[in-house]
């Protein structure tokens, strides 16, 4: 006991003779523990606010549990039945619920005046009894009082409520009484009710009423439907004690009390959650479970994790550079306790019993530092909340940071590394004798050990086996058996192992280029050059472990900086393509159908954005063989219009997007002039010879306005009778058939169209042998009148005006493109009209494969359509640049040829099933509307624009103005979403800091004990200078260089280091928060504020050090040195 006080007294003492320096060791040990420690409290903090984050921006639908059970509450098996629903919904989610309510149904009764039969009529009303618990608390008694309990004489007489706005709508009144007839029964009485109360909800979009707005009033029935309030043992006990047979629905509801799911019971309630279906299955029969809880916590997890992933990567960065301090640090102050060690062993010490003496003082630091660490972490952690990244968070309050086993676990690990860099050095030097220590100082070492004996390119070997496994595998996740997603610790640490790696070789080197600049500056005339490189020239050991420490700190400040600007640009690079331009409207459903002008404008009123283009997109398929095809979407765009606002990148394609659109547009292409529907006409008419049926055949035609729209017409006739054949075919032009399906477009017989085609549709049954029809078209038609002449079929219009009297064909075109089957064929006929003249004769095969749709149509540009393709399409379709494709879209076949090709398109998700194609919309237009009556026109359906007017691009907001579509996408707000998750807009601010902070501490602390010990250990050779005629000055200018030298050595190697590394490791860490490659894929940035910063502290670092130094050396007193050199 005595021994041990007496070695306790010993280390006490050193300790504090000591103490300034060991003071730094302190500091780095506590540092190590915390930083370690700090990994899993700043984690589970960001872990804590990220699930609150996603938990309360859920939807309550999916995030609450809704359980429907039905039965006969007449019979015992239903109240067991709602026992069991009570117990599993205990047993899974029971401690995180908060409400739970009640809500049932009864079955749906048919209500009557009193002493009335129920109508025979599909359409008659309709009446059923609700209850909910707690309802007194969710509505107001509007009118009225509330029910007393039921009467029963020969049948129930039963008192109820019912909504406000649902009385209003069937016309009830306080007192009214109904008859309610159970539908499934004729036997009985019917049930008397009279209303005595009116309610209305305090605010149904309260999680109370889970989504349900139809409970007091339903108005999306064809019939009425009365809904009744009452009391729940009105319903389980009177009605149903009346009508044993009556089948009712219970709905529970348990509401999630988001505050009860935190870091450490959320994969509990995962799992629970995930079986909770099952179990409730199992328990009751026929029950259904409604909750996406566990869906929402599991993603949350695998989010967080991958979220975690480059946290932990730079950590551990961070962790060694600490612990690196912390040998370089020890060993110094070993090799300032040298000459004492070596006094111990000249005194019979034993190197064990040395190594002793600092293993006792290494754990008494360690073990403070364990403990405190924590503590440490988390008071630093906690005020992040402060910060301006952390404010919309936290409510600028203090971080809630919950300590942990596991934080005091890593912290424990910490100091036990710590306690490992402190103790090697100790052990080193308890070997060395005394005619070992001053042979050290006589020749100091050139090269430590481990690259003395080429441990360097061991280690070199295991970074480069790490990055290869890394490269195999293609990421840092690994699978489990059971699908649970897990990080390889050892290719977390590769970007550690990478760094250290290239800094060992730099060592390697540094000696020689050390010499090397020695050689190359011999010509200057500067003794203070040349004694500085001579010094460290002779001793590169000592200067070698504060390069190596500036230089990981420089490579770890610039990965940071690098990854997070990276980061930073990928997810302003993520929001801009899914939203692909400032502001878009997908799939606009209204307004629809319009020119491109008038929907261009209502777009521009309702956005207030200043440019608007549009874009027509469509739906098709491509087909490689006869059981194999591809969807595409075709998007048509505008050139030099669309690429103003589209976002794009050049690693999207080769040519910019400008270039690519060019090649789209049709060129100037004559197109002939088609014949006019004046304005004002009212019927078009034609005389045909049509020797088919009406089942088996009908006459179309179609026009076009000066707007581009569309208009098709079938045209009726009577029976075919007079002997040539001949007959009149009339359309009114007041009725299209656009019109019929869409009854809101705008339609006017005040403006001109143009004959567009004239067309024979083959309906009805296909005859087994084919049969070749031939159809003539004389004199197209129109007239004015408001009402059609008698016997208009047999002798046409009265005062008609004929618009194409056939006596050319030359500006039509056969129709094809309805089918890949024969499509006929159009010809000039002459003296074969009505009256001996020109007609158009129209022929076809009638048969099995054969088109649907022939006729002639208005000249139009000769195909293919120019298309962009993306590299997907290329590789799934085997196709290249330049080949022709025909593709089946807009309800035709269309050739196309493809122009380019790109690797992403902005607004396309690659992982979709589609691929996608893009055309010049005005080819787009002509090329994929030419078959009348089966392929409509191609109507413009999505807006791309540049910023609309802010907070304006949701459905909320546009619906009154009379836009609504199916997508809206505005980048600002996809960006503000990202940031306002935890996981992404405060960890790696808060985590940078910390690193930050904790890496210029280290670097700061280092520096300034590398100086310490300098100006201690090299007093003797300063005076010496002084006495050979250096002056102050020229010593401090020496110690400058020096200084300077190994600085910006460090910084310059430690850059170089940093930004290879963030790039390397971008391709692995940088995954989005589901673990998918992004889309766009990241580009390597650099935050140069970043980088100044660093550049900035250090610099301040080593003005002060100069500075401490300065005043040091003034003090110096030659005489008194040169005394003590002498003893």
């Amino acid at each position: 006991m005595g021994t041990v006080t007496t070695i306790l007294r010993m280390v006490i003492r050193r300790s504090l003779a000591n103490r300034r320096l060991l003071s730094t060791v302190v500091v780095g040990v506590v540092m190590s523990a915390a930083l370690m420690s700090s990994v899993v409290l700043y984690s589970d903090a960001i872990r804590d606010l990220g699930l609150r984050h996603t938990l309360r921006n859920a939807d309550p639908l999916e995030r609450n549990i809704r359980v429907i059970i039905s039965g006969r509450p007449a019979v015992p098996d239903y109240q067991v039945r709602r026992e069991t629903v009570e117990r599993v919904l205990d047993g899974h989610a029971g401690d995180i619920l908060g409400e739970r309510i009640h809500y049932g149904r009864s079955a749906t009764f048919y209500l009557t005046e009193p002493g009335e039969p129920v109508p025979e009529d599909e359409g008659r009303p309709r009446a059923h009894f609700q209850f909910a618990d707690k309802l007194e608390d969710h509505t107001r008694l509007v009118e009225g009082r509330l029910p007393v309990a039921p009467r029963f004489t020969s049948r129930p007489e039963i008192e109820v409520l019912i909504g406000q706005e649902a009385a209003a709508q069937l016309g009830l009144a306080l007192g009214d009484t109904f008859d309610l007839y159970p539908f499934w029964r004729e036997d009985v009485e019917p049930v008397a009710v009279t209303v005595v109360g009116l309610l209305a909800p305090n605010d149904l979009s309260e999680p109370y009423w889970f989504g349900k707005t139809d409970r007091f009033v339903n108005d999306t029935t064809s019939w009425d439907t009365y809904p009744f309030w009452v009391a729940e043992a009105t319903v389980v006990e009177t009605v149903a004690g009346y009508l044993t047979d009556m089948d009712s629905t219970l709905e529970t509801y348990g509401l999630v009390d988001i505050d009860k799911i935190n870091a450490r019971n959320a994969r509990q309630v995962e799992e629970r959650m995930k079986a909770f279906d099952f179990a409730m299955r199992e328990g009751v029969s026929g029950a259904i479970t409604e909750s996406k809880l566990g869906q929402i916590v599991g993603d949350y997890r695998t989010k967080l994790f991958f979220t975690r992933l480059p946290l932990f990567a730079l950590m551990l960065q961070v962790v060694g550079i600490a612990i690196y301090y912390l040998v370089m640090v020890s060993t110094m102050l070993v090799e300032r306790q040298a000459g004492e060690i070596a006094l111990l062993r000249s005194r019979g010490g034993s190197p064990m019993q040395v190594v002793a003496i600092y293993a006792i003082e290494g754990l008494l630091v360690c073990g403070f530092a364990a403990i405190t660490g924590p503590f440490i972490a988390s008071v630093g952690i906690g005020v992040l909340g402060y910060t301006p990244p952390f404010e919309s968070l936290s409510g600028n309050a203090r971080l809630d940071v919950p300590l942990s086993r596991g934080a005091f676990a890593l912290a424990a690990g910490g100091a036990a590394m710590a306690f490992l860099a402190l103790l090697f050095p100790a052990w080193r030097a308890a070997r060395n004798s005394t005619i070992d220590y001053k042979h050290s100082l006589a020749r100091p070492q050139t090269q430590p050990v481990f690259l003395r004996y080429y441990l360097d390119l061991v280690l070199v070997g295991v970074g480069a086996f790490l990055f290869y496994q890394l490269r195999e595998r293609g990421s840092l996740v690994t699978e489990r058996l059971f699908g649970d997603l897990s990080a390889d610790p050892l290719l977390l640490l590769s970007p550690t192992l990478f760094m250290l790696m290239v800094a060992l070789v730099f060592l390697r080197l540094f000696p020689v280029a050390l010499r090397v600049v020695a050689w190359a500056t011999r010509r200057f005339d500067s003794a203070t050059m040349a004694l500085g490189l001579s010094r460290m020239t002779r001793a590169p050991m000592h200067y070698s472990r504060l390069i190596l420490l500036l230089l990981l700190a420089t490579a770890v400040g610039m990965f940071a900086a690098g990854y997070r600007a990276t980061l930073e640009r990928g997810y302003d690079d993520r929001s801009a393509f899914e939203a692909g331009a400032p502001s878009r409207l997908e799939s606009v459903r209204s307004p629809a159908n319009l020119s491109i002008d008038t929907f261009v404008a209502r777009v521009k009123a309702a956005t207030g954005a200043d440019v608007v283009t549009p874009v027509a997109r469509q739906q098709g398929s491509y087909s490689m063989s006869t059981f194999r095809s591809l969807t595409v979407t075709l998007l048509g765009v505008v050139p030099g219009e669309f690429e103003s606002v589209a976002y794009w990148r050049d690693d999207f394609a080769g040519p910019p997007l400008g270039e690519l659109l060019e090649r789209l547009p049709l060129g100037d292409v004559e197109r002939p002039a088609a014949q006019e529907v004046p304005a004002g006409a009212r019927y078009i008419g034609l005389w045909a010879q049509l020797p088919l049926t009406q089942q088996q055949g009908r006459i179309g035609i179609r026009l076009r306005d000066t707007a581009g729209l569309m208009w098709d017409y079938t045209l009726d006739s009577a029976p075919q009778s007079s002997p040539d054949g001949w007959r009149f075919f009339v359309a009114d032009l007041a009725r299209p058939a656009q019109l019929r399906f869409n009854p809101a477009m705008e339609f006017s017989l005040s403006t001109p169209k143009e004959v567009e085609s004239i067309y024979v549709r083959a309906t009805g049954t296909v005859p087994q042998v084919p049969v070749r029809i031939s159809v003539l078209v004389d004199d197209l038609q129109i007239t004015a009148d408001a009402e059609l002449p008698e016997g208009v079929f047999a002798n046409g219009f009265a005062d008609g005006q004929v618009i194409e009297p056939f006596d050319s064909i030359d500006r039509y075109e056969l129709i094809s493109g309805s089918s890949i089957g024969d499509p006929g064929g159009i010809s000039f006929a002459d003296d074969l009209g009505r009256d001996g003249t020109t007609a158009a004769r129209i022929a076809f095969t009638r048969g099995r494969g054969s088109a649907p749709l022939f006729g002639l149509r208005l000249r139009r540009a000769p195909g293919p359509l120019p298309i962009l393709a993306a590299d997907s399409f290329l590789s799934a379709g085997d196709t290249r640049v330049g080949d022709e494709v025909t593709l089946y879209i807009n309800r035709q076949y269309v050739q196309a040829k493809i122009v380019g090709s790109f690797a992403l398109f902005p607004g396309h998700d690659p992982k979709r099933q589609d691929d996608l194609l893009v055309a010049d919309l005005a080819a787009f237009q002509e090329l994929a509307a030419t078959v009348p009556g089966l392929s409509d026109a191609v109507y413009v359906n999505e807006a791309w624009m540049s910023e609309a007017e802010a907070g304006v691009m949701t459905r909320e907001a546009l619906q009154p103005l009379g836009v609504t579509a199916d997508g809206y996408f505005d980048r600002r707000d996809i960006r503000a979403k990202q940031g306002s998750d935890p996981l992404v807009a405060a960890s790696w601010e808060g985590i940078l800091f910390l690193c930050f902070a904790a890496v210029l501490l280290l670097t700061g602390l280092g520096f300034a004990v590398y100086a310490t010990l300098a100006v201690q250990a090299r007093s003797l050779e300063f005076a010496i200078l002084r006495t050979m005629g250096y002056s102050n000055k020229q010593v401090l200018g020496l110690v400058s260089f020096e200084q300077m030298f190994v600085i910006v050595g460090g910084m310059v190697v430690g850059t170089f280091l940093g930004f290879p590394l963030g790039r390397l490791m971008i391709g692995y860490l940088g995954v989005t928060e589901s673990g998918d490659d992004p889309v766009p894929p990241l580009v390597s940035q650099v935050s140069w504020p970043s980088v100044l910063t660093v550049y900035g502290l250090l610099a301040v670092v080593f003005i002060c050090t100069i500075l401490s130094l300065a005043t040091v050396y003034s003090r110096l007193a030659v005489s008194r040195t040169l005394r003590i050199g002498e003893i």
